[in-house]
């Protein structure tokens, strides 16, 4: 099948049945989906120039759940189950060119190169970030404050790499004037990179609990992972892969499932339970009376639920009816502890 072969509304069918379905899978359903989001948003520009006042609206959308998928799950599109930094930065820039005043995205990008040892091209992403964190007003695209704290630290030492790499390499040319550089000190300058390199590994993880919002080490998520308190339920979004642990067991769960976990747990309770109209950032575009198809909705939260059930722990979610509508929330029948980067695209949803 052909995607460029759809009509619009196949597409759309298309998508929704990719939904339904879940990643059954180990490869192609984030990239299926992105996939299907960039053809629509094809089809979607000549026919705005058509008719704007018909096609604008879907446009406008089309290309804001591409640009956020492509963010989010980018570093899924070569495996559903694992992450890989090479796709996350060919995605993310691919995300800045539909959208280019994201901050979001260039720390994202600055963050991956930055590991990646390219501190020249994370020195200019993490200033784009900041640039563009001055003057953008949609909230769904900022950075929260941890994060633009980082980027300035970030900024900071990459600055300090390129200052000192290139100095290191103006020592060695071949130059007669080359030795009459004057010795610019660089000692302590070494001092403060080695400072700001640990207080970021100290504060690379959010650690949030029902009562609290920390940040850690990677260190630290490692142990509270693999040796956690019985009876507490570890939501680890790790550099690889996202797992539940739970008594000693674990189970490796797919990307969309850790983050409605992440936002049942952080987001959901009695009173405030999950519809489909507020989980539907999850499931992609909306049916035809607005709001995530109800058969979508039912059956991810019933393969999550299966899939918690694996780890031999209470039914954490619990069911109700609310406003007309099935509802999902967090039962707080074990405590909890969620884990998961700083710098993830999803952290300015739950801290501010």
């Amino acid at each position: 099948m052909r995607l460029k072969d759809l009509t619009l509304e196949e597409l759309e069918d298309y998508e929704q049945e990719l939904h339904e379905n879940g990643a059954k899978s180990n490869y192609g359903y984030y990239a299926n989906l992105v996939n299907v989001y960039e053809e629509m948003y094809k089809r979607l520009i000549p026919l705005t120039r058509k008719n704007r006042k018909m096609h604008e609206y879907s446009l406008k959308y089309t290309k804001k759940l591409l640009v956020s998928y492509l963010i989010k799950y980018g570093t899924y599109l070569k495996m559903n189950h694992f992450k890989d930094d090479k796709t996350a930065i060919s995605s993310l820039r691919k995300a800045i060119s539909y959208e280019k005043n994201n901050p979001i995205a260039y720390y994202r990008l600055g963050f991956l190169l930055y590991k990646q040892g390219d501190y020249s091209q994370a020195l200019r992403y993490f200033q784009e970030a900041l640039n563009y964190q001055k003057a953008v007003g949609d909230p769904d695209l900022r950075l929260n404050q941890q994060q633009e704290f980082h980027a300035h630290m970030y900024l900071a030492n990459s600055a300090l790499y390129v200052a000192s790499s290139t100095y290191e390499a103006m020592e060695k040319l071949p130059y007669a004037s080359a030795e009459e550089l004057p010795n610019l000190a660089f000692s302590p300058l070494y001092g403060t990179l080695s400072d700001n390199e640990q207080f970021l590994k100290n504060h690379a993880f959010y650690k949030i609990t029902k009562d609290s919002i920390d940040t850690c080490s990677k260190e630290a998520c490692e142990e509270l992972a693999e040796n956690g308190e019985k009876n507490v339920l570890v939501v680890y979004f790790n550099d690889r892969e996202n797992i539940l642990f739970f008594n000693g067991v674990e189970a490796i769960i797919t990307p969309g499932q850790a983050n409605m976990i992440r936002h049942f747990l952080l987001s959901s309770n009695l009173k405030k339970p999950c519809t489909r109209m507020t989980m539907k950032d999850f499931f992609g575009r909306t049916g035809t009376d607005g709001e995530v198809k109800k058969n979508t909705f039912i059956k991810s939260i019933e393969r999550l639920r299966t899939r918690m059930k694996t780890l031999s722990m209470p039914d954490i979610i619990d069911v109700k009816q609310y406003r007309g509508e099935t509802a999902y929330y967090f039962n707080e029948t074990v405590p909890y502890i969620v884990l998961f980067r700083v710098d993830d695209a999803f952290a300015n949803d739950y801290v501010s």
